[in-house]
């Protein structure tokens, strides 16, 4: 199965105050996913470039040229 990177969506302080600031992340595999830590629901992060920004990329080389 495909795993992604997940990061915890928290901001602020969690757990009634008890952690400033959560900063969980981990490689699950695809689905809905909570945060061990605090329970806020986790967000797939980004390990590289976006299908958009390489397709940018390269039409700027090819305009260069």
């Amino acid at each position: 199965m495909i795993q992604y990177l997940y990061r915890c969506t928290s901001q602020g302080p969690t757990n009634n105050g008890l952690k400033p600031h959560c900063q969980f992340e981990y490689k699950l595999d695809e689905g809905t996913h909570h945060c061990p830590l605090c329970g806020h629901p986790l967000a797939i992060v980004s390990e590289g470039p976006s299908v958009s920004e390489v397709l940018r990329r390269g039409q700027l080389s090819a305009l260069k040229k």
